[in-house]
């Protein structure tokens, strides 16, 4: 069984529990030293009673759990809005999916070819105008996170230096990083809130105050604001300790996940040296260091560390590629040494660690991972592709287009045409154009192309993209059905477009057995799609044995509709991502009962996998 990105995924949502015992830890610390101070203060005056006021500790137990706790909720709300907060929050611009810029489309080339090679949402990309090499991957989710990278990046770096630095992105995007990254951010600005409060007292408040008026007896400002210097300088005094603790706990969560991000990139590019090349730039003729603000609480979010600190997240460069040259990387000595870009993603080289093993059918087992043979298919398909629909799929307009002729019946081509010329004047000439184009595509080429056209999608907004929304469905309604390719395209867009506009994080806590009519229901339509009569209860039973479901009839066809599917799955959606391996894998097994799959069960199957949020291939079969 695949354990990699489903274990990785589900781990990085009980990783709350350690940031929670550090964030307490780092709480108690500073509200312990500031009574400490205060009592003793107090003491001087009132006594040894000071140490034993009640008020006192619960005082500060109060203030400080108050300032702590507003500050921690406040920024993981900020947070939690998805990766492009963090682009923005670093001084980061969005690259338009419609560049020409030749760095800019190199790098959203490569971006390109990597989500359509892993099946995870094309996210956006963002440049930070920096002269530094340096990158980051941010947001909640694989289908809310973000890329970013500097200038300096994308012009002191080739291609396949690039597309390490990229695949080591990735990897913290597969295995949760990013997610615990924004978790660990809101608790470093809670625990620092003290220390920050502090120092605002010392160096702005109280000389202001102490400024304040004139010197005579009845004007309390110049005491109050002396006392406030004075207060303040302990308050920061004691705060450090929790910026100790803070810079603590970005080392202990950051470290050891770097390395395996590296090691991840080698195995997905198959290309040691262009991880290793990147760093050695970094180490010998540039710099990661940002100038961005926000550089410093986000540091742990980089490719490299982006400032210097006695409390690095990261591990030494040399270290890295130390590592790295253990995996066959041989070329970094000389890795300053501008080379050629080469216009194929296939690699070579050394043997690379072991792939992980796979589940039942391939698609499902390579849920959340990148092959070489996977990122050279997604390169060739997408170089195969007509360039007025490469183009296309990158515009507005263009992305409207594609997915209207995906979602439109040839039974019902008069309608759909007349919905799309009233509903979309200005996807209609393109409609019209790509039509021969996109139907010279196999159904699962075209959920690919819908994939490849989501950036774009995304970037009409709530109201341009809900309108847009109305007319495809109006489109798919044209010949008075729904049918299972049309749910496929639906469920790709809701995944790859819609989760971007959702805010707040997902429960994932439920398991199957919870839900065992649900996944009943899933596994009886995939037996019916493409199977004889004879053949249906046989796939299903073998689906349901899987999931260890009681061997009951398959439910009643007429209980087996896609409004029952859709919410079924909305419900699935809400397990653990080991459980949602369990269920798609006895989909697969369900599918290929009769020992082969359709190309109809595939995006069956592929819809399924969108609906619960895993990504897979969608070429992993073609």
């Amino acid at each position: 069984m695949s354990t990699d990105f489903f274990t990785s995924q589900d781990h990085a949502r009980k990783q709350t529990g350690r940031l929670v015992f550090l964030f307490i830890a780092g709480v108690v610390a500073t509200m312990a030293s500031l009574w400490a101070v205060l009592a003793f203060a107090l003491s001087t005056q009132r006594g040894p009673e000071a140490w034993t006021d009640p008020r006192l500790a619960l005082g500060v137990l109060v203030g400080v759990g108050g300032i702590v706790t507003i500050v921690t909720l406040f920024k993981l709300s900020q947070l939690s809005q998805g990766g492009e907060k963090i682009a923005q929050m670093l001084g980061g611009t969005r690259i338009p999916p419609t560049t020409f810029d030749p760095a800019e489309r190199q790098l959203l080339n490569i971006v390109e070819e990597m989500s359509i090679a892993s099946g995870v949402p094309v996210p956006p990309v963002y440049v930070m105008e920096d002269k530094s090499i340096n990158a980051f991957a941010a947001g909640p989710d694989p289908s809310r996170s973000v890329i970013g990278v500097t200038r300096g990046l994308m012009d002191k770096l080739n291609r396949d230096e690039i597309q390490g630095v990229v695949a080591h992105e990735y990897s913290h995007i597969f295995h949760g990083d990013t997610r615990i990254n924004a978790r660990t951010t809101a608790v470093i600005a809670g625990i620092m809130a003290v220390g920050v409060l502090g120092y605002v007292m010392f160096r702005y408040i109280g000389p202001t105050l102490a400024r304040s008026g004139g010197r005579g007896k009845n004007n309390p400002g110049p005491a109050i604001g002396a006392g406030l210097v004075v207060l303040g300088l302990v308050v920061w005094g004691i705060g450090s300790l929790g910026m100790l603790f803070g810079r603590l706990i970005q080392a202990a969560i950051s470290r050891q996940r770097e390395f395996l991000a590296d090691a991840a990139a080698v195995q997905y590019t198959r290309n040691p040296d262009g991880i290793a090349g990147a760093l050695a730039k970094i180490r010998d003729h540039s710099s990661a260091r940002l100038e961005s603000p926000a550089a410093s609480e986000l540091n742990h979010f980089f490719f490299c560390t982006s400032l210097n600190t006695m409390f690095a997240t990261h591990p030494p460069i040399d270290e890295r590629i130390k590592r790295l040259a253990a995996m066959g990387a041989v070329k970094t000595a000389a890795a300053s040494a501008s080379a050629a870009p080469r216009p194929s993603p296939t690699r070579r080289g050394a043997t690379p660690p072991p792939l992980p093993s796979r589940a039942a059918v391939a698609a499902v087992g390579l849920a959340g991972t990148l092959e070489p043979q996977a990122i050279t298919r997604a390169h060739d398909w997408i170089e195969s592709l007509p360039r007025e629909l490469a183009d296309a799929s990158r515009r507005s307009d263009g992305a409207r287009a594609i997915c209207y002729l995906i979602a439109r019946h040839e039974s019902a081509r008069t309608d759909a045409d007349a919905l799309v010329a009233s509903n979309d004047p200005e996807a209609a000439p393109l409609y019209r154009s790509l039509a021969a184009s996109v139907a010279r595509q196999t159904s699962v080429q075209q959920l690919a192309l819908a994939d490849l056209a989501a950036p774009a999608l995304a970037a009409l907004g709530r109201q341009g993209y809900s309108r847009f929304r109305t007319t495809l469905g109006e489109v798919m309604r044209s010949d008075a059905k729904i049918d299972l390719r049309e749910w496929a395209l639906a469920k790709s867009l809701e995944r790859h477009v819609e989760r971007r506009f959702l805010e707040g994080p997902s429960r994932a806590d439920r398991t199957i057995a919870d839900m065992p009519r649900e996944a009943s229901v899933v596994l009886a339509i995939i037996a019916i799609t493409q199977h004889r009569a004879s053949e249906q209860e046989f796939a299903y039973q073998r689906g349901g044995a899987h999931l260890g479901l009681a061997r009951d009839a398959k439910p009643d066809p007429s209980l087996c509709t896609l409004d029952a599917l859709n919410d079924a799955v909305r419900k699935l959606s809400k397990c653990r991502f080991i459980e949602r391996e369990r269920l798609l894998e006895a989909c697969a097994i369900t599918a290929m009962s009769d020992g082969s799959a359709s190309e109809t069960e595939i995006l069956v199957v592929r819809a399924v996998a969108d609906a619960l949020d895993v990504p897979i291939p969608p070429l992993a079969a073609a």
